[in-house]
């Protein structure tokens, strides 16, 4: 597989513009509910969804990419197995989104664009940006090990928080909604899902920087 290539330039002001949509979206929302609502304490709650954890994840890589655009020795420390993960991450944000959430979610006004950016524009475009840089480091196939502990730390938080609150944040998390196999069921999915992600992007990765 051939590398695709960018231009320093032009690749600082790819990471710019989505880093800056990416900011914009998020700050918007949270004054947006200040403004509705008089305070933005709750609005932080949104936090424990898997999609604003990720997303704030890669827009503060992409801030960071771009802080240390001329330090390649800064630089280095977020690229390799770190972008990696952080790829996986996002890219379930968009695919569980895109096919066991949009269809119950039909926002409208800011909302919608809010979820355009979050569940679509800012994972593609980190998905992009890893295709086009992520080529210097040799992944390891343990990698994948590490990078799936988040994952797995979040089903048990959404259980953990289900459990005391009766939101479990995702219906496919739901355990009283869906019984113990309907969850099993769901939960082995998103985990063979996820690790079937790592594996994808570690075989690409590889196949790039084969020597």
């Amino acid at each position: 597989m051939k590398n695709l290539t960018l231009s320093s330039k032009n690749l600082l002001i790819y990471r710019v513009i989505f880093a800056s949509l990416s900011w914009f979206t998020i700050i918007a929302s949270a004054l947006i509910y200040t403004f509705t609502y008089g305070t933005v304490l709750p609005w932080f709650n949104s936090f424990k969804a898997f999609t604003m954890q990720t997303n704030l994840i890669v827009t503060i890589w992409f801030t960071l990419a771009i802080i240390w655009h001329n330090k390649p020795e800064s630089l280095d420390k977020i690229m390799g197995p770190l972008k990696g993960a952080f790829t996986m991450y996002i890219t379930i944000t968009f695919v569980v989104f895109a096919i066991l959430l949009s269809p119950f979610y039909q926002p409208t006004g800011f909302a919608a664009f809010s979820n355009l950016v979050l569940h679509y524009i800012t994972p593609i475009a980190f998905i992009i940006d890893w295709v086009l840089t992520e080529t210097k480091v040799r992944y390891k196939w343990n990698y994948l090990l590490y990078w799936i502990i988040y994952p797995l730390c979040y089903i048990i938080f959404a259980v953990i928080h289900g459990t005391i609150t009766s939101n479990y944040l995702y219906y496919f998390l739901d355990i009283n909604a869906l019984g113990i196999l309907g969850f099993v069921m769901f939960v082995s999915i998103l985990i063979a899902f996820g690790l079937a992600l790592g594996c994808l992007y570690i075989l690409i990765n590889r196949k790039r920087t084969k020597n």
